[in-house]
């Protein structure tokens, strides 16, 4: 019944012509080796082996033919994997008729073709990846809060670095209370592994 409904669709569009169909992976490596099409709408799920196995194995014969993947199944790992398979496009079944023939026209001209939902879909997985290896801001030091943490990172005491700062003890307190708070540390040796991981202090 698709295949019917594709060949009645592909039939009221006189730039296209279609080559030849096929049920199964096999069918479709072998008829893409022998009849060496421009493009292959391929199906996911096929009985005797995935269609994202049939992309790689016709590209490997026919590095110059465009995959576009017609399928209901829109998880995002299939994307993915379809895309790294070598597939130019992602076409949801659900959608109309007239979203495959475009798709078609796109990757015939060399272009990316994904489904609304596909797409959305892949730039949620990136926005989370980036967010999952984004680090956070390190945190903008003034130059006195620098001399702190270098001086810290000695080992001097509230009262050598007030002195040297020339601001009372209970002054140093604060800053330094200020400072763990600003740069998430919870105690002086974290103090110390920040300043040397951030080059302020020397190791």
């Amino acid at each position: 019944m698709l295949l019917n409904g594709l060949r009645q669709a592909l039939s009221e569009h006189s730039n296209l012509t279609l080559a030849g169909e096929a049920v199964t992976g096999t069918e479709a490596i072998n008829l893409a080796r022998e009849l060496t099409p421009d493009l292959v709408v391929m199906d996911i799920h096929l009985p005797d082996m995935n269609g994202i196995e049939a992309t790689r194995q016709i590209l490997r014969v026919q590095p110059t033919v465009k995959v576009l993947i017609f399928s209901t199944d829109a998880a995002h790992t299939l994307v993915q994997e379809a895309l790294r398979a070598g597939a130019g496009g992602y076409v949801l079944k659900k959608g109309k008729v007239e979203e495959l023939i475009h798709a078609i026209d796109e990757l015939m001209r060399g272009k990316l073709y994904l489904s609304t939902e596909v797409s959305a879909g892949i730039v949620d997985d990136y926005q989370r990846i980036l967010i999952g290896k984004a680090k956070p801001p390190i945190p903008l030091l003034s130059e006195r809060e620098k001399i702190m943490l270098r001086l810290i990172a000695e080992g001097r005491r509230n009262k050598e670095i007030a002195a040297n700062l020339k601001l009372s003890p209970k002054s140093i307190e604060t800053y330094r209370a200020r400072l763990m708070k600003k740069v998430g540390c919870r105690n002086t040796a974290e103090l110390v592994r920040y300043a040397v991981r951030e080059g302020i202090a020397p190791l």
